[in-house]
């Protein structure tokens, strides 16, 4: 990583709180007493349990993975003591998530660069960034010398990893960056003026994250491959991407753990995500906040029921006209078919109409997703016994005036209620369908074991 052999002055982590510190990250500190007292330095032998092996080298190995464990431990705890005390790292790391953000917002992207295992933490950040709906890329910056420079445009943002602050390959690159484009640098260096990355940038357009650790690497673990200094900086990307996702995606509903959900489909967090598919970054992460839009929303939120006692499930459901129907050229329909029109309508919430009287549940939909019949006819789905569509008989009918206590305990007591369909019926014409929604939705947010237990 292009270490320095003379690192920046370190912070210790017994120096006393700044008094412009916030008092909510003081009783924050106050709560970690206890990881306060603890050494930074591990002790040269950590148990001597571990030395009651016959020939004394498996002690050794346990004892030096140990060793590493807790040094990198150190290392973080050193970290958070950092941003907790130092004013100036604080608001460096707000900084850091607005401009973030605001290049986001305006259709840039965040673009991650960094040489060799500084190189990998830039890339696995770039990775958690786009998982949480934050558009970034990772740039190798001797590549970025060879034409990958035209990946960078003027309203993106640069972010540069290096432990050193000095690594020549990124120094190489800053001159060829557009102006208007901000940099962030992940370093060991407590303050701009001493880090070589920022010291051709304005003031107002370098941002450095401090990423110090509490002793050298090789004085701590005996070589001075990246080990610490490579945690310190994973963690703290991490903490910029979840900071900036909260920046970002704030809409009801479409927070960053639902945006994180949908853009994973597959695999075990999509199995169990109440989303099938991610929907457009248009729509899904940046709605539009007109003030048509903003009086519409408060006239929404007026008009909710304002208790548990008067909720009623015609707020639950999704109304029937935004749910689409399959349709193929072929006239032989598909389970790709299914999720194509699910993917394409993502307001009806991967609800989707097999017929006017079969309608297709998300959580079976999600189920399906995961199989090995994607491209299978739905014709032959049944046959397999796979969850499918819900036949219009099977749906449980509840009038649009029902109360979400009564819902439940009429659900409850239903011989099918498990991955029951209710559709909620108008008052007036119990043979007209308002929308749909699933039993377990019913729960949703709803504590009491004695209810739930029923379902």
């Amino acid at each position: 990583m292009g270490h320095l052999q003379q690192q920046s002055p370190m912070i210790p982590l017994s120096s006393p709180a700044d008094p412009s510190v916030p008092t909510m990250i003081k009783k924050d500190r106050l709560a970690r007493d206890e990881l306060s007292l603890l050494s930074l330095t591990p002790p040269d032998v950590i148990n001597s349990a571990l030395s009651t092996t016959k020939d004394g080298h498996a002690d050794a190995s346990v004892s030096t993975a140990i060793h590493v464990i807790s040094t990198e431990r150190a290392a973080l705890a050193h970290l958070e003591r950092l941003y907790e005390t130092n004013a100036l790292a604080q608001e460096s790391l707000a900084r850091a998530v607005s401009q973030i953000a605001r290049s986001v917002r305006s259709g840039g992207k965040l673009v991650c660069c960094g040489v060799g295992k500084s190189g990998k933490i830039a890339q696995k950040l770039e990775a958690t960034m786009n998982s949480l709906g934050i558009y970034s890329a990772f740039l190798h910056p001797t590549e970025a010398l060879h034409g990958d420079l035209g990946m960078i445009r003027p309203q993106d943002t640069l972010l540069l990893i290096s432990f050193s602050g000095r690594t020549p390959e990124l120094l190489l690159l800053l001159p060829h960056i557009p102006s208007t484009v901000p940099i962030i640098a992940i370093t060991s260096h407590l303050h701009p003026s001493t880090c070589p990355l920022l010291s051709f940038q304005p003031s107002d357009m370098g941002i450095l994250l401090p990423a110090p650790i509490h002793e050298d690497e090789e004085l701590s673990i005996g070589v001075c491959a990246p080990t610490s200094s490579t945690t310190v900086a994973l963690s703290l990307g991490d903490a910029l991407a979840i900071a900036t996702a909260r920046r970002l995606h704030t809409s009801p509903g479409r927070g960053p753990a639902e945006i994180f959900k949908s853009f994973h489909p597959g695999g075990a967090i999509g199995a169990a995500s109440n989303v099938l598919t991610p929907m457009s970054m248009s729509t899904a992460s940046f709605p539009s906040t007109t003030s048509d839009d903003l009086s519409s929303q408060q006239q929404s939120v007026a008009s909710l029921p304002q208790s548990e006692d008067t909720q009623r499930i015609i707020d639950k459901l999704v109304p029937i006209d935004q749910i689409p129907a399959v349709s193929t050229s072929t006239g032989t329909i598909r389970l790709l078919d299914i999720l194509l029109t699910a993917i394409q309508h993502p307001t009806a919430k991967s609800w989707v109409h097999l017929s006017p009287s079969e309608i297709i549940p998300p959580r079976h939909l999600r189920s399906l997703s995961q199989t090995n019949y994607v491209d299978m006819d739905t014709s032959a789905l049944a046959s397999l016994g796979l969850p499918f569509s819900v036949p219009r008989d099977d749906w449980l009918r509840l009038p649009s005036s029902t109360s979400l206590d009564d819902a439940r305990r009429l659900v409850s007591e239903s011989t099918a209620a498990a991955g029951a369909v209710i559709a909620v019926m108008q008052d007036e014409n119990p043979d007209a369908c308002l929308g749909f929604f699933e039993a377990e939705d019913l729960w949703d947010g709803f504590i009491s074991t004695g209810v739930v237990s029923g379902v």
